[in-house]
């Protein structure tokens, strides 16, 4: 698997090329884990640092975290290393708690004065 090159300029290269993370993405969480189980623990852990920095992969991130070692994933992420280990030993609760804090992070919808006086 090679990495793909990125255009942006602040964006973190992929470890593995686009059509791979394209398919892995797609795929259940259950046959993603069975694909990376295979690869280095060192490219699964890069795999999980790309992921897990963009929100619409974050799930994806967690999975792949799980088959790999809390040092590796110290060695890529560095402390957060072991956070994202102990999360990924429980996805479903991290992921719901992830869920409620977005939606508690919501803004509010705006009420004008005008809005008010329909109401009452």
């Amino acid at each position: 698997m090679l990495a793909s090159k990125s255009l942006a300029p602040n964006e973190d290269t992929c470890p593995i090329n686009e059509t791979e993370l394209i398919s892995l993405s797609s795929e259940a969480p259950s046959h993603a884990v069975a694909v990376v189980s295979g690869l280095p623990e060192m490219q699964k852990a890069r795999i999980c640092k790309f992921c897990y920095g963009k929100t619409h992969l974050h799930e994806l991130a967690l999975h792949i975290a799980s088959t790999c070692d809390q040092q590796t994933l110290v060695t890529v992420f560095g402390e957060a290393g072991r956070v994202i280990y102990k999360q990924s030993r429980d996805t479903k609760s991290t992921l719901k708690s992830l869920n409620a804090s977005d939606n508690s992070m919501r803004p509010k919808p705006v009420m004008l004065a005008g809005d008010l006086n329909k109401s009452q």
